[in-house]
C-alpha cells in the first residue's frame, strides 16, 4: 500500500504534471478557478438565511441563483471571440478581478436589487473562466501532458465545492451569511495579484514545437472576421462535429443526474434535506479520488494513441448508464449511497478528457471559441430533454425516469466513440497549420481558413 501511495504521489508532482515546463501558470488558473467556486457554492448553502434576511419567497431566491447562472452562458459565448483576439491572460484577471468586487457586493448588499446586480456581477467574472483558462493551458503546455494539466485545473472545481459549502457554513454560523462573501474576496486578491506575473503565450506553441518550429515565432493565423465564420471553420473538423452532435447528449446526461438523485433520494428512500446534503459533500470527493487514481492511466495511453480519449469518454457515458439503473433500483439507500459513489468517481474522469481531446482538435487562433460552442449545443439538450424526463417522472416515477436517462447517455457514448476515427486526422491538420504560420506563411494552409492577417508581435512565454 505504501509502495502504490508513493508512486500515486510521483504521477502527480509537478513535473510530472506539466512534463517539465513550468508549473506556475497552472497553480495560478488552479487557484483562480477554485475560490470562483467558493463563492458560488457558499451562496447555494446560504441561500436560505439570504432569503429569510430580505424577506423572499423560494420562487425569488432560486431567481438569484437563475441570473448568474444564466449570466455565465450567455456572456461567455461571445467573450470567448475576443478572446481569440486579444490577451487572454488580462482577460482571465479581469474576470476574477470582477467577480472578487462582486462577491465583496454580495456580502454588503442593502436590497434584493443590489443584491441581484451583486450576483449578475458576480456570473460575468466567472464567465471569463472556460474560454481563458481552457486555451491559455493549451498553448502553455504540450499535448502529452493535458489530461493531466486539464485534471488539476478541475480538481480546482470539486476543492472549491468541499471548502465553499463548509467554510461558508461556520463562517456564517458564528459571523452571520454576510462574512464568508467578505472573506473569500482575500484569497481571490491573492491570487489576482500573483496572475500579474502570467505571460501570454505564443497561440499554437506546443503544436508548433511539436511539428519542429521554433515555438518564439511571431507570425499566427488571424481569427475569422465573424462568429459564424468561426463556426463554419470548426464544423469543417469531422472531430467537432461529431462532439457537437454528442452534447445535447451529454449535457442532459450531466445536468439531470445531480437533480434525479435528490429526487431518488427524497421520494424512495425518504431522505431529509439535510441527509442529502451530507451525502452530497461526502460524496464530492470521491470525484477528487476518481481522478487522481486513473487519469495517469489515460494520459499514458492517450499519448500514444489520443483517439483513446474519445472512447475513454464513451466508456464511461456506457458504465454511468447502468450504475444509473443501479442506483434507481437499489434495495436501499447505503446501497444507494455506495452506486452513488462508484457514480461521482467515473463522472469527474469526463471533464479532464473531454477538454484535453477538444484542446487537441482545436485550431489554436479559435481555441477559445470551440471550448465555449459547447455551451451553446448544450442548451437544445437541456431545454428538450430535461423537461421530458421530469415529465415522465411524474407520470411513470423518478426510477423509471432514471432509466430513461440510459439511451441518452448510450448516445452521447456512441457519438464520441465515433470521434476516434477522425480524431488523429485533425490532430495533424491543426499541427500542420501551426508548422505552416511558424515558417512564416502567407496564406493559411487548411482550407476554409479565413484571409491572413498581418503577424502579430511576438509575446512573451510563461514565467
Amino acid at each position: 500500500m505504501r509502495e502504490r501511495l508513493a508512486n500515486l504521489r510521483d504521477e502527480w508532482r509537478p513535473s510530472a504534471v506539466t512534463l517539465g515546463a513550468p508549473a506556475f501558470p497552472l497553480g495560478i488558473l488552479f487557484g483562480l478557478n477554485a475560490v470562483d467556486e467558493l463563492d458560488r457554492t457558499a451562496f447555494a448553502v446560504l441561500l436560505p438565511d439570504i432569503r429569510d434576511h430580505f424577506g423572499i419567497g423560494n420562487g425569488a431566491a432560486l431567481s438569484l441563483v437563475a441570473v448568474s447562472t444564466i449570466a455565465v452562458i450567455l456572456f461567455e459565448v461571445p467573450l470567448s471571440f475576443v478572446c481569440d483576439r486579444v490577451n487572454r491572460v488580462r482577460i482571465a484577471t479581469a474576470g476574477a478581478a470582477l467577480w472578487g468586487l462582486f462577491s465583496i457586493a454580495t456580502g454588503l448588499a442593502p436590497s434584493v436589487a443590489a443584491l441581484v446586480v451583486a450576483r449578475l456581477g458576480a456570473g460575468l467574472g466567472r464567465a471569463v473562466v472556460t474560454p481563458t483558462h481552457s486555451s491559455l493551458l493549451s498553448d502553455w503546455y504540450p499535448p502529452a501532458a493535458r489530461v493531466k494539466v486539464f485534471s488539476v485545473h478541475r480538481l480546482a472545481n470539486s476543492a472549491g465545492a468541499v471548502a465553499g459549502p463548509a467554510a461558508g457554513g461556520l463562517i456564517a454560523y458564528w459571523l452571520g451569511w454576510r462574512w464568508p462573501f467578505l472573506i473569500f474576496a482575500a484569497p481571490t486578491l491573492v491570487f489576482l495579484v500573483l496572475s500579474l506575473r502570467l505571460r501570454e503565450p505564443v497561440r499554437g506553441a506546443q503544436e508548433r514545437l511539436e511539428a519542429g518550429a521554433d515555438e518564439a515565432t511571431a507570425a499566427v493565423a488571424r481569427p475569422p472576421e465573424s462568429p459564424w465564420a468561426t463556426m463554419r471553420l470548426l464544423a469543417q473538423l469531422p472531430t467537432f462535429r461529431r462532439i457537437w452532435l454528442a452534447v445535447p447528449f451529454l449535457g442532459v446526461a450531466l445536468f439531470g443526474v445531480p437533480n434525479l438523485l435528490s429526487l431518488v433520494y427524497e421520494d424512495v428512500f425518504g431522505l431529509s434535506s439535510a441527509e442529502r446534503g451530507i451525502i452530497a459533500a461526502a460524496i464530492e470527493p470521491l470525484q477528487i479520488a476518481g481522478i487522481l487514481l486513473s487519469m495517469p492511466f489515460v494520459s499514458r495511453l492517450s499519448s500514444a494513441r489520443p483517439q483513446f480519449l474519445s472512447r475513454f469518454v464513451a466508456l464511461v457515458g456506457v458504465i454511468d448508464g447502468a450504475l444509473l439503473v443501479a442506483l434507481a433500483y437499489a434495495p436501499n439507500a447505503p446501497s444507494a449511497i455506495l452506486v452513488h459513489a462508484v457514480l461521482a468517481g467515473s463522472v469527474g474522469t469526463l471533464a479532464p478528457a473531454f477538454f484535453s481531446m477538444l484542446s487537441l482538435v482545436a485550431p489554436p487562433h479559435v481555441r477559445a471559441a470551440a471550448f465555449t460552442t459547447l455551451s451553446v449545443f448544450a442548451i437544445p439538450g437541456i431545454g428538450v430533454f430535461l423537461p421530458v424526463i421530469g415529465a415522465l417522472s411524474d407520470s411513470i416515477g423518478v426510477q423509471a425516469s432514471m432509466v430513461a436517462m440510459v439511451p441518452i447517455s448510450l448516445m452521447a457514448g456512441a457519438l464520441l466513440a465515433s470521434a476516434g476515427k477522425t480524431i488523429q486526422a485533425d490532430i495533424e491538420a491543426v499541427r500542420q497549420d501551426a508548422l505552416h504560420w511558424a515558417n512564416g506563411a502567407a496564406e493559411p494552409a487548411s482550407a476554409g481558413e479565413p484571409p491572413a492577417g498581418p503577424p502579430t508581435a511576438a509575446v512573451a512565454t510563461p514565467p
